[in-house]
């Protein structure tokens, strides 16, 4: 008998899941997310899930509320096996947890109960930490407390991002989800969670994204390395507000004030900060595309000459 699944996601690198849940010839039955948005100018902006689910011709359904008892009635005639929930970002309601056979499958990126709620990676990269993971656990009524079925580790490397994990762990997730999914079926023992060893991962707030020079380059480079989607890392820069989606940093003592311009060449923009110097790669300028420092370098732009000038480059 395959087994039916319905499938609750938003985000673009959930499809990973979406695309391994057919690849093991499940039945996807239909795909839920978030209802679209009214954007700039009144367009619609529909979520990346929805838009994914258009083109492989699977159905989608975008409830406004999810307590809705037509909802409640069409998801349960349709005799679901197993729901699977890859940051959907909503809670599901009792209602709704019911109505599987084998109940509601969650998949978080961190290993729980590190980092529960909304910002798991952006959190482990904030604080520096050197380990983050996946785990697969039941949902219950409350935020990623549910009894943990499976976790994976997943070591973060100098050069991951915010981006990078959301890729890198969701490929990890969808490498496991057919192993999960046959404990799921065999009901495995399940792990309580410590609830003594949680961590809450706070919903990201745009101040968050500010850096200030004075702080430590460990700090700013973690800042920087977690802020580059939606905020985008920034700072000032000779009065510029620039925003920075890449960077390096390099431990040293020095006698220059933070925020100071200490080079400006092809390989990058260098700034003193507490501690050493963050070197900039990439960066976006007022109204302006993101660039690499070299582009900036060679660019007509008046950051460009009035670096060239601090610096006595010509």
């Amino acid at each position: 008998m395959v087994l039916k699944i319905i499938f609750f996601g938003s985000p673009s690198y959930t499809h990973f899941i979406i695309d391994e849940i057919l690849k093991q010839k499940y039945d996807l039955q239909t795909v839920i997310t978030q209802d679209s948005k009214i954007g700039k100018r009144g367009k619609i902006q529909k979520t990346p899930v929805e838009i994914y689910s258009d083109i492989i011709n699977i159905n989608c359904l975008k409830p406004k509320n999810l307590q809705d008892k037509d909802l409640i009635n069409i998801l349960s005639d349709m005799r679901p096996d197993l729901f699977i929930i890859y940051s959907y970002g909503k809670i599901l309601p009792k209602d709704l947890i019911n109505i599987p056979k084998y109940g509601a499958l969650n998949i978080h990126c961190s290993l729980l109960p590190k980092w529960r709620g909304a910002a798991p990676i952006q959190r482990a990269l904030l604080n520096g930490d050197k380990k983050t993971g996946i785990t697969f656990f039941k949902i219950d009524e409350n935020l990623d407390t549910g009894d943990i079925i499976s976790s994976f580790d997943y070591v973060i490397k100098a050069d991951d991002d915010t981006l990078t994990l959301q890729t890198n762990l969701s490929k990890l997730a969808a490498s496991k989800l057919n192993d999960v999914i046959k404990l799921i079926k065999n009901n495995s023992v399940l792990i309580k969670q410590n609830n003594n060893e949680s961590l809450y991962a706070r919903k990201i707030h745009k101040s968050e994204a500010q850096i200030e020079w004075n702080d430590t380059g460990k700090n700013i480079l973690n800042q920087i390395r977690a802020f580059v989607e939606w905020p985008i890392a920034e700072a000032n820069i000779i009065n510029n507000t620039i925003k920075i989606s890449s960077a390096s940093y390099a431990q040293s003592k020095h006698s220059n004030k933070p925020g100071e311009i200490l080079g400006f060449s092809k390989d990058g923009l260098s700034i003193a900060v507490n501690d050493g110097i963050i070197i900039i790669h990439k960066l976006q300028l007022p109204s302006r595309n993101m660039i690499t420092a070299g582009d900036l370098y060679n660019s007509n732009e008046n950051l460009s000459k009035s670096l060239k000038k601090i610096l006595n480059i010509r």
